[in-house]
């Protein structure tokens, strides 16, 4: 499909048909495609490109300050996993990792090394850094292995269905690093900036938290936030930064960034309201990641745009919603009117 316009909560494609779109882009839209906020904070900016590691623009120093904790900032939600896995490594010296089945982190190698869907592991398996100890998510994993420098875990799992564990396990993982010494990450790179009704999900137990997707704002942007500030001091390697992106701090990202930081906390009553509304209609999940039994094709063939979850181990297909924060209820009513037809 080709995306000719895109505007609040609707899409058109090349042929000018239109469809509800319950994606909000993959998580990135919250405030709706083509925000007026956000056209505007893009358009006003004085420096329009990053300027790598050299110097930062203004408004990307603001976007860190706005921030907060203390911050490595990123390009893609894949970075800022990758920037929490080498900040484990080098604050504790061991390589191992934890991690759960179902998860997924991203696609760079230490990020899929991490990641527990095979489908995106297997054609790169000879080339995925280890140790990982991969455990069932959801379940207390007992005494972390002596080489684990980190345990990485999403407070829902999205690719697999939007898994909620119980309230215990975040707490129970909390318990497991600080037995071992080791890193507690939380991945809210899909399910952070109000997507469960919290801005920062996971950061009562998390020593680094990485957020991205909603976080520039239909911009590339992401960040590894240091909850544990003495953590970003493990970067102190020298006078050049060993991770580093041409891109890193866009200015016309972290302006949308600053927009986004605003407006999403006047959002999150309305995220429950959205999020009873799916419960009460029989999508499981949390907050406004639900998941359903259907297969996505069928709500693209009503005019309904929704992420699809591949059948696994002899399940059903699903469709997934994550639509943009702003979604009436009226959008929201046509939508499942939609999607019942057959």
């Amino acid at each position: 499909m080709i995306w000719r316009r895109a505007e609040g909560t609707r899409v058109w494609d090349e042929n000018g048909r239109e469809y509800i779109d319950l994606t909000a882009g993959f998580g990135v839209a919250v405030l709706g495609h083509s925000n007026p906020r956000i056209r505007e904070a893009i358009a006003s900016q004085p420096v329009v490109h990053a300027l790598g590691d050299l110097a930062e623009a203004e408004v990307t120093r603001r976007f860190r300050d706005a921030l907060p904790w203390p911050a490595k900032l990123g390009v893609t939600g894949e970075d800022a996993v990758e920037i929490a896995l080498r900040t484990a490594l080098l604050a504790t010296g061991k390589p191992g990792i934890v991690a759960f089945d179902g998860a997924y982190h991203g696609t760079g190698l230490l990020a899929l090394a991490a990641t527990g869907l095979e489908r995106f592991r297997a054609p790169f398996a000879p080339w995925l850094p280890e140790p990982v100890y991969r455990k069932t998510f959801g379940e207390d994993p007992g005494p972390l292995p002596p080489d684990a420098g980190c345990v990485i875990v999403e407070p829902v799992q999205g690719r697999v269905g939007s898994r909620v564990p119980s309230a215990a396990f975040l707490e129970q993982l909390r318990a497991r690093c600080d037995a071992a010494g080791a890193v507690l990450i939380v991945d809210a790179i899909f399910t952070g900036l109000g997507r469960l009704g919290e801005m920062w999900p996971g950061s009562e137990v998390a020593d680094v938290l990485c957020v991205g997707k909603a976080l520039g704002g239909g911009l590339p942007l992401s960040a590894a936030l240091f909850v544990r500030g003495d953590l970003a001091q493990a970067w102190d390697l020298g006078r050049e930064d060993v991770y580093t992106h041409t891109h890193v701090g866009n200015p016309l990202a972290c302006a949308a960034g600053l927009v986004v930081l605003e407006e999403v906390p006047r959002f999150l009553d309305r995220v429950h309201e959205l999020s009873d509304q799916f419960a009460a209609a029989g999508w499981h999940g949390a907050g406004l990641l639900r998941t359903r039994r259907q297969n996505a094709a069928h709500a693209v063939r009503n005019g309904v745009l929704a992420i699809p979850i591949p059948a696994q181990d002899g399940r059903h297909a699903l469709t997934q919603a994550a639509p943009a924060f702003s979604m009436t209820d009226e959008e929201l009513d046509e939508a499942l009117r939609r999607l019942s037809r057959h």
